[in-house]
């Protein structure tokens, strides 16, 4: 298992550098999947199932994982602004409510960790691992954190 730690300025420039590579290796690709995201980048990519992965599809599923990094991290004074938000209506259980069910559907799509793994192999299971700054990622984090809190108050308390 091979760990990598990245920044998002190594990550953009790794992006931009390999954008042509990846549409070439979309296309020879036996995984049809990755054109639709192509096409449409807000498709929802599931998890390769392949037992025995190519090399070009490693790749394309690491250029996928770390283009949704910098998507998430583009909305990062949209995150601040709604962490915020949360801040100054944290006691208001009303307010908490109507504030939690606006955004539930970005909560339900702001899976983030600041570790990312890109299997290998099934079998054996091996994987490569990607380790995000934490610090860039804090405005995500907190929100991520809150999102949880509240959901999980919900249950409890329903």
């Amino acid at each position: 298992m091979n760990h990598t730690h990245k920044n998002i300025n190594e990550i953009k420039s790794w992006l931009t550098d390999n954008s042509e590579k990846v549409k070439l290796d979309i296309s020879n690709s036996k995984c049809n999947k990755w054109e639709n995201w192509l096409e449409d980048k807000a498709t929802h990519i599931y998890p390769c199932v392949c037992s025995n992965r190519e090399q070009n599809c490693i790749f394309i599923e690491t250029y996928y994982q770390l283009d949704r990094v910098i998507q998430l991290h583009q909305k990062k004074e949209y995150f601040k602004i709604l962490v915020q938000e949360y801040k100054q209506i944290s006691s208001d259980k009303i307010a908490l409510s109507e504030w939690f069910n606006k955004n539930k559907k970005l909560a339900s799509e702001l899976a983030f960790d600041t570790e990312i793994s890109i299997m290998l192999e099934l079998e054996p299971y091996k994987t490569s691992k990607i380790k995000l700054n934490e610090n860039e990622f804090k405005n995500i984090i907190e929100l991520q954190n809150i999102f949880n809190e509240l959901e999980y108050n919900q249950i409890i308390n329903s």
